[in-house]
């Protein structure tokens, strides 16, 4: 599919933000002619009149063009962080509401599973937080949900929290209910305005994300993200992204390897604007 591949292109960055460059214009292809040939289309009109005017074909090329990359304790110090400041922002509550944690895009469920997991083993009780997990593809969202992962999920040399939190079963390993009992997973698009307005929180990870956004979609990512962590909040970023949160109001909290940034003091940036919030739906 080469006949004006642009429009394509156009349109996945206007629903998902992605900046083609970043993944190469040959996955795309990739991803475009296998949906045309499964939807029995001619040629790229033909399939662009299907894409228009059919919701599903949009998200089944979305889902075609994501490929989750993700795995437990990605990154173990962040959790390790997340695990010792949870407990502090926790006692400071004192009992008022529980900690409120975003991760988003949550893919499979890896990510949302271990902010559990490294809370568990930081003595946090399950009663004390929540994790909302959010991702674009339905089809993560009920993986995740199946809490079922093969051994590609489980990377580095300390497993011993799959001992402590998973069940052997024929198909790989399953997550224990208490640590799923922890997560609302549930769909959403972070360029989706409706996510931008809910009230912010405590904790938000957002790992390797903005990377595949042009200049000007990552400036109005990490906007979002400024507004959905709370002024005394935290937020998890990935390891190539912390050079494009300084123009925008956030510092690092200086403990190294954790890739966690905080609002910086009022001085030293002005706040984006906060819309009004919505808390999101269970």
């Amino acid at each position: 599919m080469k006949a004006d591949d642009s429009r394509f292109f156009s349109f996945l960055k206007d629903r998902i933000g992605l900046d083609v460059t970043s993944v190469g214009e040959a996955i795309i292809e990739r991803a475009l002619r296998q949906r045309a040939t499964a939807a029995n289309c001619a040629d790229s009109d033909d399939y662009w009149y299907l894409l228009i005017s059919s919701p599903q074909e949009q998200q089944a090329l979305i889902e075609a063009v994501i490929v989750p990359e993700t795995w437990f304790f990605r990154y173990p110090e962040s959790f390790v962080t997340l695990g010792m400041l949870a407990r502090e922002r926790i006692a400071s509550l004192a009992g008022v509401r529980p900690l409120r944690i975003l991760s988003l895009p949550c893919s499979t469920g890896e990510e949302p599973y271990s902010i559990a997991m490294a809370l568990f083993d930081a003595g946090v009780d399950a009663r004390q937080f929540k994790v909302d997990a959010v991702d674009i593809s339905p089809v993560s969202i009920a993986k995740a949900v199946h809490g079922l992962y093969g051994k590609n999920s489980f990377r580095g040399s300390d497993l011993s929290y799959r001992e402590r939190f998973f069940s052997v079963i024929a198909d790989g390993f399953e997550v224990a209910d208490e640590i799923r009992a922890c997560v609302n997973f549930q769909p959403g698009n972070l360029l989706d305005p409706k996510l931008a307005s809910q009230v912010p929180y405590d904790i938000v990870f957002c790992r390797n994300l903005v990377i595949y956004f042009d200049r000007p979609t990552q400036q109005r990512v990490f906007q979002v993200l400024k507004q959905l962590t709370r002024e005394d909040g935290l937020l998890f970023i990935g390891p190539a992204e912390g050079n494009l949160l300084a123009g925008i109001g956030m510092r690092s909290i200086g403990i190294a390897q954790s890739f966690a940034y905080r609002h910086a003091p009022a001085e030293a940036a002005t706040p984006a604007p906060m819309q009004s919030a919505a808390p999101i739906a269970p």
